[in-house]
């Protein structure tokens, strides 16, 4: 069954996915963030807790969040695509990268968000990157 982009269900799948495959966030560093995705005009949060994903949900105030990436619906579609092809993001395609490049912008209200925000990168791109064992279908 394939999953729509971007959707609640998007998320929660990958919630899934790292639920299921413990492994695949061994390598990242654990966090802690209440942090949000801003695709286009849509708002989907996370709540992590150490490697795991504790919550997902759609809208929201960014200004309850730690930090939040926020980008045009392309781009998000071209990193998530990225993932699919590559079975993880190409370089050009990591948040990092996209970040760097302000193809996707780091937002944050709290004194420390923004370094919170650049620490979980590498946490994000591991949770986005369980997009390649899912059937995405784009918008």
């Amino acid at each position: 069954m394939s999953v729509r982009f971007p959707s609640v269900e998007f998320f929660q799948e990958l919630k899934q996915q790292v639920a299921n495959h413990p492994a695949s966030m061994e390598a990242v560093a654990p966090s802690e963030a209440y942090c949000g995705f801003a695709i286009g005009d849509k708002l989907y949060v996370l709540e992590f807790d150490g490697r795991d994903c504790a919550a997902v949900a759609g809208g929201g105030n960014t200004l309850d969040l730690d930090f939040f990436l926020t980008g045009p619906p392309e781009t998000w579609r071209e990193a998530i695509q990225s993932i699919r092809d590559s079975q993880g993001a190409d370089g050009e395609h990591t948040l990092e990268a996209l970040v760097e490049r302000g193809r996707i912008e780091l937002c944050s209200e709290a004194p420390d968000g923004l370094d919170l925000g650049r620490d979980t990168l590498g946490f994000l791109q591991a949770f986005l990157d369980q997009a390649a064992h899912v059937d995405v279908q784009f918008d």
